[in-house]
């Protein structure tokens, strides 16, 4: 969790030790441009992995998830509120092998899809084939937030 209060205690303790410019000299460094480069490079949405489709009627949604080379196994899907994530890993098939070029991705990854209402997770489906993870998740009968009054 973020502490803003350290955060500014180190800032200044930073700025004594290195100088008023200490936050230029860190986004000018050229391995600091570099990834941050890399960085923003991951939350681009062309980049994305997976890839994810979402389409809605009046009563479900369907989202479909790009999974090449992933086992069914190996794939994690939770609703949390109005939310979908997929959560899971990729392997490498050639282990030992010398990598030459790798633009694949491998290794865990987690993608969270925001939905525009709540849903019903206790009727869904949820089918894996060929690499395409096919989610239906009806949209809630009524939202989980309710108002109370006060007697």
């Amino acid at each position: 969790m973020f502490d803003q209060e350290k955060f500014q205690q180190w800032s200044k303790m930073a700025q004594k030790m290195y100088g008023r410019d200490f936050w230029s000299s860190v986004f000018n460094n050229p391995q600091a441009k570099e990834m941050i480069n890399n960085f923003a490079g991951l939350m681009d949405g062309d980049k994305a992995f997976p890839r994810v489709d979402v389409y809605q009627t009046a009563q479900e949604f369907y989202i479909l998830v790009d999974l090449p080379g992933v086992r069914k196994e190996d794939v994690l899907i939770q609703v949390v509120g109005d939310r979908l994530e997929v959560k899971g890993s990729v392997h490498n098939p050639y282990h030992g092998f010398q990598t030459l070029s790798a633009e694949r991705f491998t290794g865990n990854f987690q993608r969270t899809v925001q939905l525009p209402d709540y849903v019903d997770h206790a009727h869904y489906t949820a089918k894996f084939s060929d690499g395409l993870l096919e989610i239906r998740l009806p949209r809630a009968a009524e939202s989980p937030v309710k108002t109370l009054h006060i007697d």
